[in-house]
């Protein structure tokens, strides 16, 4: 199967591209092809089964007078190509930043979106025991990493979760759009959350299943 990781520095998502371009190009299976260029959305993704988007939908401008605003990330038309690649059957892996501070057509598309998280700190991932394709064979684990606190649509599947504040806050799930597959994690604030084993076989998995490689 051939996936696109649509790569930028926002969330500092270049960082991270670079260390699942290598975990997933091991995958006898799977064929990594690793772009900045956004405007491969507008025509070039018909020949990719997945994509792995984590620049997300808005990035931060700091102004000269030290104040800050948020403009697309993307252009209009670039959005565009992103809906109509898994509404006609495309497969998106959607990591961390893709859920932050989004509006209604991208929620829609994702799932869910966050606003705020508490400290950056050390958790336990907790795998749900939903007997899925992108969670076989996955354990809990350890990261350091953000814990969002997303408002999400009742119909995903929560995959993973993690605990805070006595609550239990949902790290991975999976939905349809259209005739696609959307698989999200909250997690990914940088490259070291890719290095753990858990994680690389999450997002390998969600690359297969989003890809419709599994039933």
């Amino acid at each position: 199967m051939k996936v696109l990781i649509l790569s930028g520095p926002n969330h500092s998502f270049d960082k991270c591209a670079a260390v699942m371009s290598q975990f997933l190009g091991n995958e006898n299976d799977i064929e990594v092809t690793l772009e900045d260029d956004k405007d491969i959305l507008l025509s070039g993704m018909k020949k990719f089964d997945s994509c792995i988007f984590g620049t997300g939908f808005y990035k931060r401008i700091r102004d000269d007078d030290g104040n800050a605003h948020w403009v697309p990330e993307l252009t209009s038309a670039q959005e565009e190509g992103i809906y109509n690649y898994v509404a006609a059957g495309g497969g998106l892996i959607g990591v961390h930043g893709t859920c932050w501070r989004i509006g209604e057509r991208p929620v829609a598309l994702i799932g869910g979106h966050a606003n705020w998280h508490p400290p950056f700190s050390t958790f336990t991932v907790n795998i749900a025991e939903n007997d899925h394709p992108i969670t076989e064979g996955v354990s809990d684990f350890e990261v350091d990493d953000e814990i969002y606190m997303t408002a999400w649509f009742p119909e995903v599947e929560i995959h993973a979760t993690a605990q805070y504040a006595n609550w239990s806050h949902p790290m991975a799930w999976s939905k349809s759009y259209g005739e696609g597959r959307v698989f999200y994690t909250t997690l990914g604030h940088g490259p070291d959350t890719f290095t753990r084993p858990g994680m690389q076989q999450l997002i390998t998995q969600g690359v297969r299943w989003t890809s419709q490689q599994y039933a």
